[in-house]
């Protein structure tokens, strides 16, 4: 399986962003999730169908270091020995660009959602 890793601090607490990463965020970047605390407030797993990974939060200066991981499964282990001794092609990953995914999951995590002083 291949596995990723991305890494970023963020100037956010650690509640705060668990908070995030528990919710519905983790689905939004990469698909259905199942989600399962392993430390609560600082490391997670998840689950998403032909892919899984790890959530980890350490406090770091003034922030909270986040870092994802994750290893996608690789088509061809689906397609069968004999489809394969017969030519066929596995499908493309449907994970295949999991590393943008978190890293624009990381992004997205650390802007700013909500403008202080602003009136709603």
């Amino acid at each position: 399986m291949p596995e990723v890793e991305v890494s970023r601090t963020l100037v956010k607490s650690p509640p705060e962003l668990w908070s995030d990463l528990e919710g519905e965020r983790l689905s939004e970047a990469v698909g259905e999730v199942t989600v399962r605390a392993t430390e609560p407030e600082r490391a997670l797993a998840w689950e998403a169908d032909g892919a899984r990974g790890t959530a980890v939060l350490e406090p770091s200066g003034w922030g909270t270091k986040v870092t994802l991981t994750a290893e996608v499964e690789e088509a061809a282990a689906h397609l069968g020995l004999w489809a394969r001794m017969r030519g066929e092609r596995p499908a493309p990953a449907r994970h295949g660009d999991i590393e943008e995914r978190l890293t624009a999951l990381l992004d997205d995590l650390g802007s700013a959602h909500r403008k202080p002083f602003a009136r709603g």
